[in-house]
C-alpha cells in the first residue's frame, strides 16, 4: 500500500514536470516569436525612416540646383537690366545706339522684336510688356516654390 502511494506520487510528479516543461517550452518560444516580431517591426520603421531620409537628399539637391540657376538666372537679368537702363541713359533717346547696344548683349529675343518697332515709344511699350511678363513668371515661380515647402 505505501509502495502504491509513492508510485503514485512519483508518476503524478512525473506528469506535472512534464507539463512544466512544455508549458516552459512554449513559453520560450512565444517569448522568441514576440521579439522577433517587434525586431522586424523596428526594422521595418528604420528602413522606412532609410527610405523617407534618401528621398528628402534627392529633394534637397533638386532644390538646391534649381535655386543656384534661379539665382544665376537673376544675376544676368539683374545686369542685363542695369546694361540696359545705362544704355537708354547714354543715348539720350538715340534709337540706333539701343539698338546696337541690345545686339552686342545678345538678346536675341530683344532684336527679334525690335525689328517691328516703328518709333522709340512702340519699342519702350513692347518692353514694358515684356518686362510684365517676365516678372510674372517669376512671381509665379516664386509662389509655386513656397507652395511647394
Amino acid at each position: 500500500m505505501l509502495s502504491t502511494l509513492l508510485k503514485q506520487h512519483q508518476s503524478k510528479q512525473n506528469a506535472r514536470k512534464d507539463d512544466q516543461e512544455k508549458k516552459k517550452k512554449a513559453a520560450i518560444a512565444s517569448a522568441t516569436a514576440l521579439s522577433h516580431a517587434l525586431v522586424d517591426h523596428l526594422n521595418y520603421g528604420v528602413a522606412q525612416a532609410y527610405v523617407n531620409q534618401k528621398k528628402l537628399d534627392t529633394e534637397t539637391k533638386i532644390l538646391q540646383a534649381n535655386a543656384a540657376h534661379f539665382s544665376k538666372q537673376t544675376v544676368q537679368w539683374l545686369k542685363l537690366v542695369e546694361d540696359f537702363n545705362t544704355a537708354l541713359k547714354l543715348s539720350k533717346g538715340n534709337y540706333s545706339y539701343s539698338h546696337v547696344f541690345v545686339r552686342d548683349v545678345g538678346d536675341k529675343f530683344m532684336a527679334n522684336r525690335q525689328q517691328r518697332f516703328g518709333d522709340v515709344e512702340n519699342w519702350a511699350r513692347s518692353i514694358e510688356t515684356d518686362m510684365r511678363t517676365i516678372s510674372s513668371a517669376l512671381e509665379y515661380a516664386y509662389k509655386s516654390m513656397n507652395k511647394s515647402e
